[in-house]
């Protein structure tokens, strides 16, 4: 597979690259580290080219400063998976209590004769518009606890095999 247009070279070299410049103390982007980052964690190519280079390159420390980011990536997923989580508990409640509070308000003025036909049933279908709501954002919210899980857990193991091919390349092996 071809890395994106957006990279100038494969991301797993560049990863490679990246993390050499930081272990000399130079300055690297973030936002540009963590596309990277992003850019071999999700392609099982690319895990396997930065496998690769991490075997053929010159300094020996490379894998353990890939490994490093890898690792302080994973950590971020974790945290942003976290935030979802939180995020999706609440809104999910309160879309929810909205939402019966609604359909209740909706019945009981429907039954109580204060509104009448079409008012108390457009009342009634703006109330299950709020269970749609909240359905979809708990959906949403489960998506992007599962996208950073996924993240987490690929970088994680990444950071794994990396310390490992950096350990093979060590002995000699």
């Amino acid at each position: 597979m071809k890395a994106p247009a957006k990279f100038k070279r494969r991301p797993a070299t560049a990863l490679v690259a990246m993390a050499n410049s930081l272990s000399m103390g130079d300055a690297v982007p973030k936002g540009e580290l963590t596309q990277i980052i992003s850019a071999v964690v999700s392609d099982q190519a690319e895990r396997a080219a930065l496998l690769a280079a991490i075997r053929v390159s010159n300094d020996p420390d490379s894998g353990l400063a890939v490994a490093d980011l890898l690792t302080a990536f994973a950590s971020e997923a974790a945290e942003a998976e976290a935030q979802a989580r939180d995020a999706d508990q609440v809104i999910g409640q309160w879309a929810q209590r909205l939402a019966a509070g609604a359909l209740l308000a909706g019945f009981g003025a429907a039954i109580a004769g204060t509104v009448t036909g079409g008012l108390a049933f457009g009342l009634t279908l703006l109330s299950f518009s709020g269970f749609v709501f909240a359905t979809a954002s708990r959906i949403g919210g489960r998506l992007r606890m599962r996208r950073h899980a996924q993240a987490r857990d690929s970088a994680e193991s990444l950071a794994r095999h990396v310390l490992e091919a950096g350990k093979l390349r060590h002995d000699g092996k």
